[in-house]
């Protein structure tokens, strides 16, 4: 089994998801009720027949900062998970991917498998449950797109709300010290996974296509 986790708004959303649904999936949906985002939510709802269970929440906008309200969201949808031993891979995924086919294969063994080889010995006490697979540049991920197990998921998300809001602002602000008001949020996924532990792996099968919505 996997689980699929869509967190923000909703436009876009496209059936550019469907290869990544089957009947061994379950997709778990934090969206914002606004009155823009509800045909999108109507959307993804037809999305339902594809996938083994689909659970949608919505909640009205807490947050104007759009880092803030996507991150919170993707905490919430990860959230959304009561078991997470049942899941061996969760993929999380961007609605507004602007492509038809993205370019996917998940294969998270190969990818680990390849970065210990090349990088031997940096990950001989690292297991790939401890990994995030995705588009990298530059030490940074490419936030939109990326696989990891549910203990990787469980270290960066499964966190207790007040804690969860008091690091990522804590996080936001040293952030801007080092960097300025505006930074590239991929900095700001990368600092994060790394403070939990987790190591980014290059998925050198996805290709993630440009994105400036």
């Amino acid at each position: 089994m996997k689980a699929v986790v869509i967190s923000g708004f909703l436009y876009n959303l496209s059936d550019n998801i469907i290869p990544f649904l089957d009947e061994q999936t379950d997709v778990y949906i934090h969206t914002w009720d606004v009155e823009d985002n509800h045909r999108w939510i109507t959307k993804a709802d037809r999305y339902k027949k594809y996938c083994n269970n689909f659970k949608v929440i919505t909640e009205k906008p807490i947050y104007d900062y759009k880092l803030y309200s996507y991150f919170y969201s993707t905490w919430k949808s990860v959230n959304l998970i009561d078991d997470f031993s049942k899941y061996d891979k969760i993929v999380k995924f961007k609605p507004n991917l602007n492509t038809n086919i993205i370019k996917y294969k998940g294969d998270t063994d190969k990818y680990y498998k390849k970065a210990k080889i090349q990088t031997r010995p940096l990950l001989d006490n690292v297991s790939k449950e401890d990994c995030i697979f995705g588009s990298i540049y530059y030490q940074t991920l490419d936030e939109r797109l990326f696989t990891g197990h549910s203990k990787g998921f469980q270290k960066a998300f499964k966190i207790e709300e007040k804690n969860f809001k008091s690091e990522m602002f804590e996080l936001n602000i040293n952030l801007q010290k080092q960097y300025g008001t505006n930074y590239e949020g991929s900095i700001f996924w990368k600092e994060w996974l790394e403070k939990k532990k987790l190591f980014l792996i290059l998925d050198t099968d996805l290709v993630i296509p440009d994105n400036y919505i």
